[in-house]
C-alpha cells in the first residue's frame, strides 16, 4: 500500500474514533456494528465536485460494503441536460466495484420543468425525465450485483411497480430505498405535464411506496432482522406551516399545483406508514433523507413517530444563503448501526468529522 493510501486509511480511522467518542457514548463501535457511506444533495457545483474529489479516496479506503446516494445529483435551478446525468454515471463508475444504491431526487426530475427543454422550447416534462432516469440508472443492477448469485447473497431485489425502489440485506439489517422526493413529494410547481397526468403519477407512486415499505417490514419481521434502514430523498418533516397535516385532495388541481403554492402535506401517509411499520417491528428503524440542510439525527416525525423510529438528515445540501450565512454540511457521511448502544444509530462527516445535531 502506498504512503498516500496509508495516510488516507489513518485519517479515516482517526475520524471514525473521534466521531464515536464525541457522539457515540464515548467508545468505538462494537463488534456487531454495521457501517456504510451515505451521499446526498451533491454535486450542485464546483465546490461540491471538489468535495467529492477529496472524499473519494476516503470512501474507497473505508471498504464500505456499499454507498447509498439519496438523490439530487445536480442543482435544482440547473437545466436537466445529459451532462449532469453523464457526470453522475461517472461517479457511480468511479466507485465500482462498490455497489451504489441510488434513489431519485426532485432536482433531476420533478423540478426539471423550471427550465425549458432546448429540443421543444417548452418546459421539460417531469415524467419524461423520470422515464429517462429509470432507463439510464435502473435498467441493470448496481455494480457487483449483475451476478445472480451475488444478488441472491445480498437478498437484492427491485419493486415491479417502481424499478427504482430496491431492498437488500447486509449483516442482518434490512435496507430499503423508497422513491420519495422534495417539492412536497413532487406535487408543487407542475408546469411541464398536465395536472391530470401528474396527479395520476403521484397517486401511483404513493401507493407503490406504501406497499414497498409494508413488504420490506414484513420481510424484516420474517427474517428477524436486527434493524431496518429506509433511504429516500424528500424530507418528510419540513412541511410548509400552513399545509402541515392537511391531506392532499382527490382533485388534480388540489393534489398537484402549477402555481407552486403548497396547500397540502404530501407526506402524511408516508409518515404514518413508517410509524405503524416501526411499531410492529421489534428493533430499531432509521429513515435517512436529504433535500434540506440541517445535518441532524433525531426522532422528530411531526407527531407520527415511534419509540424505535429515528430520522437522519444527511450531509450534502450546503452553501451560503441569501443572508450571507452558511448553511448545511458539505460532506459525505459514514452511518453506523450499533445494537450495543442506547442510541443505536450514529453518523459523522467523512471529511469534517462533524456529528449530526439532535
Amino acid at each position: 500500500m502506498s504512503a498516500f493510501m496509508l495516510r488516507i486509511v489513518a485519517v479515516a480511522g482517526a475520524s471514525l474514533l473521534a466521531a464515536c467518542a464525541e457522539g457515540g457514548e464515548g467508545v468505538a463501535p462494537g463488534r456487531d456494528a454495521v457501517s456504510f457511506i451515505v451521499v446526498g444533495d451533491t454535486p450542485y457545483g464546483p465546490e461540491d465536485e471538489a468535495m467529492l474529489d477529496d472524499a473519494m479516496p476516503l470512501i474507497k479506503a473505508s471498504r464500505t460494503p456499499f454507498v447509498i446516494h439519496l438523490g439530487d445529483y445536480k442543482g435544482g435551478a440547473a437545466p436537466c441536460t445529459d451532462d449532469h446525468d453523464a457526470a453522475f454515471a461517472g461517479l457511480i463508475d468511479a466507485l465500482d466495484p462498490t455497489p451504489v444504491f441510488y434513489t431519485p431526487g426532485d432536482n433531476e426530475w420533478t423540478d426539471c420543468d423550471r427550465n425549458e427543454d432546448a429540443g421543444t422550447g417548452r418546459p421539460y416534462s417531469d415524467l419524461d425525465r423520470l422515464d429517462k432516469i429509470r432507463t439510464q440508472f435502473f435498467s441493470s443492477p448496481p455494480a457487483g450485483l449483475d451476478d445472480p448469485d451475488a444478488a441472491a447473497a445480498l437478498g437484492y431485489r427491485r419493486q415491479d411497480a417502481l424499478v427504482e425502489n430496491a431492498t437488500w440485506v447486509h449483516d442482518r439489517v434490512r435496507f430499503l430505498t423508497v422513491h420519495v422526493v422534495g417539492t412536497n413529494n413532487g406535487r408543487n410547481w407542475v408546469v411541464g405535464d398536465s395536472l391530470l397526468r401528474a396527479s395520476e403519477a403521484v397517486d401511483q407512486r404513493d401507493a407503490a411506496n406504501l406497499d414497498w415499505i409494508a413488504a420490506g417490514f414484513d420481510a424484516a419481521r420474517r427474517e428477524r432482522a436486527r434493524a431496518v434502514i429506509v433511504a429516500m430523498q424528500g424530507d418528510p418533516v419540513q412541511v410548509a406551516r400552513q399545509a402541515q397535516g392537511k391531506p392532499c385532495g382527490v382533485d388534480g388541481a388540489e393534489r398537484v399545483r402549477a402555481d407552486g403554492k403548497q396547500v397540502c402535506d404530501g407526506f402524511i401517509a408516508l409518515r404514518r406508514r413508517l410509524r405503524d411499520a416501526a411499531i410492529t417491528f421489534d428493533g430499531p428503524v432509521l429513515v435517512m433523507h436529504g433535500d434540506t440542510a440541517p445535518f441532524t439525527l433525531n426522532q422528530d416525525f411531526l407527531g407520527d413517530g415511534a419509540p424505535n423510529l429515528w430520522r437522519f438528515n444527511a450531509a450534502g445540501d450546503a452553501g451560503v444563503g441569501r443572508t450571507g450565512l452558511p448553511y448545511g454540511l458539505r460532506d459525505v457521511a459514514m452511518v453506523t448501526f450499533d445494537p450495543s448502544k442506547k442510541r443505536p444509530f450514529s453518523a459523522f462527516g467523512l471529511l469534517t468529522s462533524e456529528t449530526p445535531k439532535p
